[in-house]
C-alpha cells in the first residue's frame, strides 16, 4: 500500500538515521562564533525549522533559552524527546515559517541547512522575512544560510539515493529544473509496520534565489546585511559556494 505524504512528516522517522553525517556541532559553533564576531549576547533564540532540533537542543545546553518552531508536528516530537532525554526546557511550536508569530520577542532568529530554500518564490521569501522580523528584538541578529545552484547541480541533480535500514529503507531521487530554479526530490519511504513494510512517498521542493534577489528581500523588509559568507568561514562569498550563510540585523529604529 502507497500513500503520498506532506514533507518531513514521514521522513520524520529516519531523520536522524539518515542525517548522521551532518556535523551539527559544527553548525553550533559556528553560530555561536556569529554571536561573538558581531558582538551580541543572545539570551531568547529562535530556531527556525528547527526540525527535530539537531542545533536547538545543543544550543540550549550551552544557556541559551530556545525557541524552535517548524511546520512538521513529528519532527518537534523529535526534539522534545531529545530535550527530556537532556532535562532541558526547550519552547517548541508547531508552524510555517510564512505565517508565524511567538508571545515574545527574541535576541536572535537562525534558520539553517537550507530550510530558506523551502520558500518556493520571491513573495514567500519576503513573507519569512517579514515573520522574523516581528518576533526580533530592534537590533536583532538574523542568521540563515541557503544551498546554491552550484551545490544542486554538482551534487543532487539526476542524482539517486538509497538505503536500507533496520526500520526502514529509502529512494532519494533528484532534478532541478534551470528554467524555475527548482529543485524536486521524491523521498520513497518504506517504514516498518509490525511484520510489513508501508510505502510513503514525500515531494519536497526548494527554490534557488541568487545573492541579489535575498539582498533586495532584506533591505525591503528592514534589515541591515552584515555579511554572505562562504558557510562555516568568515569569507566572502563566492562562486564555487556550495552554501552561503548570511547574518543580518534588524533596524534599532524598528
Amino acid at each position: 500500500m502507497m500513500d503520498y505524504a506532506n514533507p518531513y512528516t514521514k521522513f520524520a522517522a529516519a531523520y536522524d538515521r539518515m542525517m548522521e553525517n551532518v556535523d551539527y556541532v559544527r553548525w553550533t559553533n559556528y553560530m555561536v562564533d556569529l554571536f561573538t564576531y558581531y558582538k551580541r549576547h543572545p539570551r531568547k533564540v529562535l530556531d527556525l525549522a528547527c526540525g527535530t532540533g539537531s542545533v536547538t537542543i545543543p544550543l540550549a545546553q550551552r544557556g541559551y533559552e530556545m525557541w524552535g518552531l517548524d511546520r512538521a508536528e513529528e519532527m518537534l516530537e523529535g526534539a522534545r524527546q531529545k530535550a527530556e532525554k537532556h532535562n532541558l526546557k526547550v519552547n517548541l511550536v508547531q508552524g510555517d515559517m510564512r505565517n508565524f508569530t511567538l508571545p515574545e520577542q527574541v535576541d536572535a532568529v537562525i534558520c539553517l541547512y537550507d530550510s530558506i530554500n523551502y520558500a518556493l518564490s520571491e513573495e514567500e521569501l519576503i513573507q519569512v522575512f517579514n515573520c522574523v522580523h516581528n518576533v526580533l528584538v530592534p537590533d536583532g541578529l538574523f542568521i540563515f544560510d541557503v544551498t546554491t545552484e552550484r551545490n544542486i547541480v554538482k551534487h543532487f541533480h539526476l542524482q539517486t539515493f538509497a538505503g536500507n535500514e533496520e526500520k526502514f529503507s529509502y529512494i532519494w531521487k533528484n532534478i532541478y529544473s534551470h528554467r524555475d530554479k527548482i529543485c524536486r526530490t521524491t523521498l520513497t519511504f518504506f517504514l516498518r509496520d509490525n511484520d510489513h513494510y508501508r510505502r510513503y512517498i514525500e515531494l519536497h521542493l526548494q527554490k534557488i534565489f541568487e545573492v541579489d534577489e535575498i539582498k533586495k528581500a532584506l533591505e525591503q523588509t528592514g534589515y541591515k546585511l552584515l555579511s554572505a559568507y562562504d558557510t562555516f568561514t568568515f569569507n566572502r562569498w563566492h562562486r564555487n559556494s556550495d552554501r552561503i550563510n548570511f547574518t543580518a540585523c534588524k533596524s534599532k529604529d524598528d
